[in-house]
């Protein structure tokens, strides 16, 4: 598909989405309006969807304070660990090949042979680093290894840097003491590993294997480095609460990018986490509506099979089922996992999204910004929330461990799916 064609679909999707909007359109842009006013939210975007259909696309604020700039249909963000989920999206399209199977020994592919010291007999596998269970930890020496990455992206420290003793970077604390495969901790690297497969196992740099068979098929134009957003000046900067003022924290190119990084030397599956597989796509809201309608549709979209059923189903699949001890539950919200998806329980005080529905999805937190991506594959309705920025000070809300303000998101949206059904009845 040509990138003229690819942008005529997403135009066309999203003139399909507003004009099918309109009975209760003004309603929820003011519910979105007072919820950004109450919270103290810079800007937001938020998609609807029902019944397997996109019905409502919303934005409200800015998405650049100094310029005065709106969030509109066109904004870019930079979605934090939804990424994630799109990462492995695009890697199980290598999996319906018969590329590699979820239980293999991911050193085959790596080129060194990877193992928690602590275990040396156990293989880290493809499920485990999709799980979050392959025993990798977020230790003091990662910090210093992705500063090194990005600093250097034509030529980046290998992995084995920071996962194998001895290596530059490595630290001890960067394995955990359970055996791997028995125990969640959620963990960055385990995708800037992910990303680096997908490059041994296609051959392809990761950024150009994910446009080529993800992102130009479902009309995608956000991309997974800074310089490969076309429209720059559409990218929302990302701000935070500093000493009760507005500052930002990431994307703030005032429109121009004057400085990009240079690829050129990079060597395809050396490092990929400098192309920040586990949190740095940019990518609009009505854009990434598009990865949603593929995860509700078995792997089509727009009448195309981009990945297999087997595939989508298998990432909703729980990997892992929090049982009191077996993992870091980061308070509640964490109680059962897919392959790079989040899968809701409903229990008290935890992870109620959508009521009495199991939901699958993934959010996302860095730099300010904060999503939401989360559907219901029983009844195909869902949304995606993005915020650029809140001024208000963090609060878990009353009725699960999300924050208050994702929890009146989350419920203006059930209310509003509720009243459209009644419409069409």
């Amino acid at each position: 598909m040509t990138s003229n064609n690819s942008m005529k679909l997403l135009i066309t999707m999203i003139l399909t989405v507003l004009s099918g909007i309109q009975t209760i359109d003004g309603q929820m842009q003011k519910t979105l309006d007072d919820i950004r006013s109450r919270y103290g939210l810079m800007g937001l975007s938020v998609v609807r969807v029902s019944k397997g259909e996109i019905t409502g696309i919303y934005h409200s604020g800015l998405r650049d304070l100094e310029r005065n700039l709106p969030v509109n249909d066109s904004t870019k963000f930079r979605i934090a660990s939804i990424s994630k989920l799109v990462t492995t999206t695009a890697f199980m399209q290598l999996y319906d090949r018969g590329l590699f199977k979820l239980d293999d020994d991911i050193s085959v592919y790596l080129g060194f042979k990877l193992r928690n010291p602590a275990h040396p007999e156990i293989p880290i596998t493809f499920r485990m680093i999709l799980s979050h269970t392959g025993s990798i930890n977020e230790g003091s020496g990662y910090d210093r290894f992705l500063t090194a990455t990005y600093n250097n992206v034509g030529n980046p420290p290998d992995f084995s840097q920071l996962l194998v003793p001895g290596g530059t970077y490595y630290t001890e604390d960067m394995w955990r003491k359970e055996a791997p495969g028995s125990y969640f901790t959620y963990c960055n690297a385990n995708f800037g590993l992910a990303g680096t497969l997908i490059e041994k196992i296609s051959g392809e740099r990761f950024d150009r294997f994910v446009e080529e068979y993800l992102f130009r098929p479902t009309g995608i134009t956000g991309s997974f480095t800074v310089e490969g957003v076309r429209d720059i000046n559409n990218l929302s900067v990302l701000y935070r609460n500093e000493d009760g003022r507005w500052a930002p924290q990431a994307d703030n190119f005032m429109g121009m990018m004057s400085s990009p990084r240079d690829f050129s030397g990079y060597i395809t599956g050396t490092n990929a986490a400098v192309f920040s597989p586990q949190g740095g796509l940019r990518i609009s809201a009505a854009e990434l509506a598009g990865i949603m309608m593929l995860h509700l549709n078995d792997g089509r979209y727009d009448g195309k099979k981009i990945i297999s059923k087997k595939s989508i189903r298998l990432m909703r699949t729980p990997q892992w089922t929090w049982n009191g001890s077996n993992g870091d539950d980061n308070h509640g919200q964490f109680r059962c996992w897919g392959l790079s998806v989040h899968i809701t329980t409903n229990a008290p005080a935890c992870d109620i999204v959508w009521n009495d529905r199991i939901m699958a999805g993934h959010g996302g937190d860095a730099y300010g910004l904060i999503s939401d991506f989360y559907f219901d594959p029983a009844s195909k309705s869902g949304f995606i929330f993005i915020t650029n920025g809140i001024f208000n000070k963090l609060t878990t809300g009353a009725n699960s461990s999300f924050y208050d303000f994702e929890e009146a998101v989350f419920s203006a949206i059930r209310e509003s799916i509720a009243d459209e059904d009644k419409i069409d009845q």
